[in-house]
């Protein structure tokens, strides 16, 4: 034969040398073997090897986290099958442990197995068969461990045999099987007396509650099937079956779903299956290693060959805590498609702890919303159509029970801040929660508000108009912080400003000005019009005119009711005129003017410049304290300290 192939050599290959074909023809067995193709099956069946084996027990049906750091299986233990839970560390699966809780659920005749472990591993779904009574259960992952079985009850139990389920990634569809009462249909199978099995599934339904459960149709049930798994990518299904065609005992076969909901031929997994008992298979969301049971004795690893491996997939996992309490709570987790806005999955983040696990099928793109009642809202986009490779995504999410509300109250008019009373009562309700005053210096009042609730917000403060803001947070809240600023409108009064001449009374043609004495504000208005002033505050008067008139000042003040008008009378500039000046004091038994009087000396030196023939006669006085000689020199004194300010200001 060799020499054969070398002939064969020759003629396809002209360039080798008489010299070479020779040497082959006396050493054929140098010729190089030719490698197996990396993809084939003979390749990854060399891959199997015991992945957790104790001589001692037997290790059966595991199943895995969907990120593949934690399996869950069942084994024999000291009377009966119970479950033990193992975690990875450093490449190697750690020292099982028992699950005590779920096995001291059962007694002395009780089997409990066939587990499935939620992908985000805050489930763990298994049959117990006690009795010849086979049910399914199911136990949520706490802080000390799993919590005390529940069974799941009808509809998916039943009176007869229900067992080994496998919960999809997003939580919505359960696998188990149940009895297969008529048989096989192939007749060689029919003829052996044995206990068949057939593949169905339930969804559940909006309201949580599980649906009526549906025999999954041919070419899936065909004669006596056992174990269904579904892939992280819910649309993967390995299950095990004796039917014809195998390689012996229970082989392991594969489905897809298309797009249509329809299931495809299942295809025998060659590369692993032998002629013994090969099944119960688990694989992680990465989707390149299976985990199955080997001759119903140990648990095997395997690499999958690329073209059976399930569709690409990404896991988006972490924590979900109170942002305050820092501890882990449930939330829902809604994931729609970004294109259409079609819900993907739901979900809920483990109530202990906060962790979820939630597995997306690459080539799309998703939205996320993390939510739950009272709490705030979280939102989150994934683009994961360009990835080409299974990735795990760390997304640690914080919800608020509480926001914080900076209320920043200020003058309508002039912008600054002010002192104003702020009440909050929840929509519907009389009561206040919440009764304070701004801060004297900033205006602003801080304050925590539980959500879900609705508002009403009341600023005021004297001689200002009320403020109600409705402020909504029972709906979607994202943001923490919130800043309301109020501009309170400030109530006015309509005062009148009548100017008149001292003699006849006739209207006088003049200006006013208004100094606020509340706060910098100044108004120039006409003389003989009305005039819009702040309520509450006090308003120093000065009017003067370019008739002819000297000027005169008043003061009109808000503070304890309405003024309705003034009258100021302005006396003509003639000879011998006296001019009466306001507000013009001396420190007791001094020549030294108090600083009030500057004001009205200021006044007069205006009048004095506006009219250069004006000539000012100066009269002081005191009181009659002391002698009369002593107060003759002090209201001289006082009367010259009159012109002091006068001449520094030329």
């Amino acid at each position: 034969m060799r020499i054969f192939m070398t002939y064969r050599l020759l003629c396809l290959a002209l360039v080798l040398s008489w010299a070479s074909i020779l040497t082959a023809q006396v050493n054929p067995q140098i010729t190089p073997a030719v490698p197996a193709p990396i993809d084939s099956m003979v390749y990854y069946g060399n891959t199997k090897k015991p992945a957790i084996s104790d001589p001692n027990q037997i290790e059966y049906a595991p199943t895995i986290q969907g990120d593949g750091r934690v399996i869950i299986f069942e084994a024999q233990g000291k009377i009966s099958y119970q479950l033990f839970q193992t975690k990875i560390s450093e490449g190697k699966w750690q020292k099982p442990e028992s699950i005590t809780k779920i096995n001291e659920s059962g007694d002395s005749t009780s089997l409990i197995g066939g587990p499935s472990l939620s992908f985000d591993g805050n489930e763990l779904y298994f049959f117990k068969d006690a009795k010849g009574n086979s049910e399914i259960l199911f136990s949520t992952r706490q802080k000390d461990g799993w919590s005390q079985p529940e069974l799941i009850g009808a509809p998916i139990n039943s009176s007869g045999y229900e067992g080994f389920p496998s919960i999809s990634a997003d939580g919505s569809t359960l696998y188990f099987v149940r009895q297969n009462v008529e048989g096989p249909t192939s007749k060689e199978l029919k003829k052996e007396a044995q206990f068949c099995l057939s593949i169905y599934k339930s969804v559940r339904e909006k309201s949580g509650k599980w649906g009526t459960p549906e025999k999954l149709p041919r070419p899936i049930n065909q004669d006596c099937e056992k174990a269904p798994k579904i892939m992280a990518d819910g649309r993967t299904l390995i299950f095990s079956s004796n039917r014809p065609g195998g390689k012996g005992g229970y082989d392991m076969y594969q489905s897809k779903l298309n797009d249509l909901g329809e299931w495809g031929m299942p295809e025998s997994l060659a590369f692993v299956n032998t002629d013994k008992d090969d099944q119960l298979p688990c694989i992680s969301a990465e989707g390149d290693l299976m985990y199955y049971t080997y001759n119903n004795n140990d648990i095997y690893s395997v690499v999958i060959p690329p073209k059976l491996r399930q569709f690409m997939n990404n896991i988006v996992q972490g924590f979900i805590t109170d942002e305050d309490s820092k501890k882990g709570i449930g939330a829902e987790i809604v994931v729609t498609d970004a294109f259409t806005s079609e819900v993907v999955l739901r979900t809920e983040s483990n109530s202990d702890d906060g962790r979820y696990t939630v597995v997306l099928p690459v080539g799309r793109s998703f939205n996320f919303e993390f939510r739950k009642p009272d709490y705030s809202s979280y939102t989150y986009a994934f683009d994961i159509r360009s990835k080409k490779k299974y990735e795990e995504i760390n997304l640690n999410v914080k919800l608020f029970k509480t926001v914080h509300l900076s209320i920043n109250v200020n003058d309508h008019e002039f912008f600054e801040p002010m002192v104003a009373e702020v009440t909050i009562q929840e929509k519907g309700q009389d009561n206040f929660i919440i009764d304070k005053k701004t801060n004297a210096l900033t205006g602003r009042l801080s304050v925590d508000l539980p959500l879900g609730k609705e508002y009403l917000i009341v600023v005021k403060a004297p001689y200002f108009k009320r403020e109600a803001i409705p402020f909504n947070v029972s709906s979607l809240v994202i943001y923490r912080e919130f800043d309301k600023f109020v501009e309170l409108v400030p109530e006015k009064v309509e005062v009148a400003l009548n100017v008149a001449d001292m003699v006849n009374n006739s209207k006088v043609k003049s200006k006013v000005l208004l100094k606020n004495k509340t706060r910098g504000e100044v108004i120039e208005v006409d003389g003989n019009q009305m005039v819009s002033l702040r309520a509450g505050d006090r308003y120093e008067v000065e009017v003067t005119s370019d008739q002819g008139y000297a000027f005169n000042s008043t003061a009109i003040d808000l503070t304890t009711g309405k003024v309705n008008s003034i009258d100021v009378k302005l006396m003509k500039l003639e000879l011998n005129a006296q001019l009466a000046l306001k507000d013009i004091n001396f420190e007791s038994n001094s020549d030294k003017l108090s600083d009030v009087s500057f004001i009205e000396l200021t006044r007069v030196i205006t009048l004095m410049k506006e009219n250069p023939t004006l000539k000012v006669e100066i009269d002081a006085h005191t009181d009659d304290i002391g002698s009369d000689n002593y107060n003759l020199i002090l209201s001289n004194k006082r009367a010259k300290s009159v012109t002091r300010p006068e001449k520094s200001l030329h």
